[in-house]
Parts: C-alpha cells; structure tokens; sequence
C-alpha cells in the first residue's frame, strides 16, 4: 500500500498529463476543426470525455480513488451521460470531489491520526468530530491541522517542500532522511527527535509509517497506562500513609488516656492515704475512726473529690454510727436546694421519679459555679427551676464572672412573660448515680 504522499505524487504527475492531454485536445480542435473550443465538436468532444473517464477508470498509477468500485461505478455513468450531453463537467466535478471527501475522513481513520492527538479528550472530540458526516471536510481539515499543529514550521510549506523531496529521492536513505525532517524535526527540536530515535531508527531500517505511527501510538498508550498505574499507587500509598498516622494518633491518645488514669488513680489513692493520717472524727460518736474501716457519706466523697467542691465529709467510725446519724447528716448538710419549694413538702402522696427518691445534683452548679446543688428528685428540680436559676446561677454567674447563654434553654410561658421552665431539665441535671460512675472511672475506686 502506497504511502499518503506516494498517492500525492501519483496525483500531481495524473492530474498533469491529463491537464496536457486535455489542452492538445483543444489546440488540435481550434487547428484542424475550426472550432473555438471541444465543446462544440462531437468528436473531439468524446475524445475528451473518454480522455478524463480514462484518468479515473484506467489509471494506471495508485490514486486515491483506486479500488473505490462503488465511486468508480457511479462515474462511468456520470461518463457515459456526458457523451450524450445529458450531464456537464460541473456536474462530474461535483461527485469527484464529494467522492474525495469521502475518502479523506477514511484515509485520516485507517491512519489512525486522532491517536496521535496531545491529550485523552483532543482524541476523543476528534473521534466524534471524524464520524460526523455533518462537519464541511474544509473545517475538518483545518480542525486536523490546529490539532497537530506545534508552531515549529509551517504546515503547508513544510508538507510542499517534503513533496519535492520525495519526488527527487532516488534512493532509500534520501526518503527515509525526507520522513525523519519532517515527522521528527531534528532541526528545530533537537531533544524531542532525541527521544525519538527508536522510531527514527525503524524509519532508516524501512519499516513504512503507518506502522511507525502505530508502534508510537501503542508506546504512548503504554506510558499513559504506566502513569495511572503509578498515580494510582502513589493515592495508595498516601490512603495507607494517612491511615497509619490515623492508627498512630489513636493509638498514643488511647495510651495518653491509660496514663492519665493511672495518674489520677495514683494521685486519688495518695490522696486518701494522706488524708487517713489525719480524719476528723466520726460524725456520730466523735470517736477517731479506723483508717482502714470508716465510712464515708457518698454525697459529701462525690461532690468533694470528683467535682473538687469545697464540701467537709461526714465520717462514720461504724455502720451502726452511718445508721444512727447518716439521715440526720442529709437533712442537714445535703438539704434539697428547693427549700421551701420542695414537692415533698406541699404534696405528701407525690411519688417521686420512677422507682422512688433518686438525687440529683444541678449540672451547672457543681461542673461551673461550684455550688454543691443537690435537689430531692428530677421533678423538683423542674418545678424550681426558675427559682433556682434565678437566685443562685445568675448572682453566681456575676460573682465568679461566667458568661453562659442558656436562652434557647428556656421555655416562657405565653401567658406570662416573666415565668418561664427548662426546655429540657434532663439537661440540666446529674443523676447520683451517673456522678458515683464518672467518679469510679476516674479513681478506679469501687463503692459499696
């Protein structure tokens, strides 16, 4: 199979003695016919539709139409009716050139050139721009063009002077020395015909290009494979990179915590052995209890230790001591913060939260304005919410200078203004059990 530029040489030296034979027709007309031109004489006018139909149909050279048997049919008729005047040249021109437009859209296919773009989607869009029958082939050429087109010289001239080239090589070395100035450049881009040199290599061994052009379509699609391979295991590895540092941060966060519970649980246990050297005497008999068996009050050990509030506990030496005074020591040092207001004082049939008297302790009291609040049950604390906030968290917020907005925390009754309730009171509470809990899990101490 002829190279592209072959069928273009092929071409011009055709189309040229055609073009003689075709003005020898007129001069013969003009001379020997008295005719002012082939037109108008029958026999020269079958001699020079028979000498054109010859340029298609009995070429002897490679064009671009050859083998095109459907084409080549079609302009045998088109002949045929123009001996009898039934079509014009224009006519046949027409077909011609459709016929070669054609043929361009298949060659630039076969050749594979939308593989030889710059990048994935130039390959792409040209793929689509070749199969769309609708686009001129004028503006297909120039799309083609500016696509391959690297303003190192000038298409047009180049391909002209690579024609004439070739025309003159009379040998194997002088074509293939013509394909290496023109495909690679050496001239202009020295280090891109450097990384060339193995095709440049097959090109001097007379390997043909299309088969150049297609060993370097498949080592590009190789290095492109190559590089998302690559990028592919470099996000890999940077997923796996991240996900140690992850593991690693977890791992020494959990370790921190381990180590600060030890702490604590050593600084709670030196702290009650210090303290046993000097108890206070037990609460009921004023005995000095045993500092290996005393008793203390929960209440008092929780909002001391655990919350760090300034609370004296209440030591018993014994149980019958914690029996005798322990109730005493709630109803004096642990009073419901209610006071007066507390429901057990105006309703005695009320039942107080599920399973009966459950303490709770007001959250922002002893986590931020270190008052020990302790309240009867949750209900009372709801009921004397307002109360309460009203005449210890705002005068303890202004003391100790806590700024704390709980607006959104608060329901207003739309009748008053003025009155208003905890939106949600578990919010603003800790259970005695859940602060015995938090306690344990700090000093790894257990309660009995």
């Amino acid at each position: 199979m002829l190279e592209p530029w072959d069928e273009v040489i092929s071409l011009q030296r055709e189309r040229q003695l055609c073009a003689d034979d075709v003005r020898a027709f007129q001069s013969s007309c003009i001379k020997d016919h008295g005719k002012k031109h082939s037109i108008e004489c029958p026999d020269c006018w079958n001699r020079l539709v028979n000498r054109i139909r010859d340029r298609y149909l009995n070429s002897a050279s490679k064009e671009w139409f050859s083998g095109r048997r459907p084409f080549l049919l079609e302009l045998d008729t088109l002949f045929s009716k123009a001996h009898n005047r039934e079509v014009d040249f224009e006519t046949i021109e027409q077909r011609i050139l459709d016929g070669k437009r054609e043929w361009y859209r298949d060659k630039v296919k076969v050749l594979g050139l939308q593989h030889a773009t710059k990048s994935a989607s130039e390959e792409q869009n040209l793929q689509q721009r070749l199969t769309d029958r609708s686009i001129p082939t004028d503006q297909l050429v120039s799309e083609l063009r500016r696509a391959f087109s690297d303003g190192a010289v000038q298409n047009e001239e180049a391909f002209n002077g690579f024609i004439e080239r070739l025309k003159l090589a009379s040998t194997p070395q002088a074509r293939a020395d013509a394909y290496i100035d023109i495909f690679f450049q050496p001239n202009h881009d020295p280090s891109g015909a450097a990384k060339s040199q193995k095709y440049i290599d097959m090109v001097r061994n007379a390997v043909s290009v299309s088969d150049v052009i297609n060993a370097m379509i498949r080592d590009r699609h190789a290095a492109e494979r190559d590089q998302s391979e690559k990028q592919a295991l470099h996000r890999q590895l940077e997923e796996k990179f991240e996900e140690l540092k992850r593991a690693k941060a977890a791992h020494e966060l959990a370790k921190s915590k381990r180590d600060k519970a030890r702490q604590d649980k050593a600084r709670a246990k030196a702290a009650l052995t210090d303290g046993q050297s000097d108890l206070p005497s037990c609460s009921a008999c004023s005995k000095a209890p045993d500092p290996q068996g005393f008793i203390i009050c929960p209440l008092c050990q929780i909002l001391g230790d655990y919350y760090g509030l300034q609370v004296k506990p209440a030591i018993f030496c014994s149980e019958k001591c914690e029996e005798e005074r322990y109730e005493t020591h709630v109803d004096a040092m642990h009073e419901c913060a209610s006071g007066q207001g507390c429901v057990q004082l105006h309703d005695e049939d009320v039942e107080m939260d599920e399973g009966g008297n459950i303490l709770v302790c007001c959250r922002e009291c002893v986590e931020t304005l270190g008052v020990p609040s302790t309240f009867c049950s949750t209900r009372c604390f709801g009921e004397n919410f307002q109360h309460h906030r009203d005449n210890v968290h705002l005068p303890e917020r202004k003391t100790t200078q806590h700024e704390i907005d709980d607006a959104s925390q608060l329901e207003f009754d739309p009748e008053d203004g003025m009155r208003y309730r905890a939106r949600k009171i578990e919010e603003h509470i800790i259970t005695f059990e859940d602060a015995m809990k938090g306690w344990q899990r700090k000093t790894g101490a257990t309660a009995k």
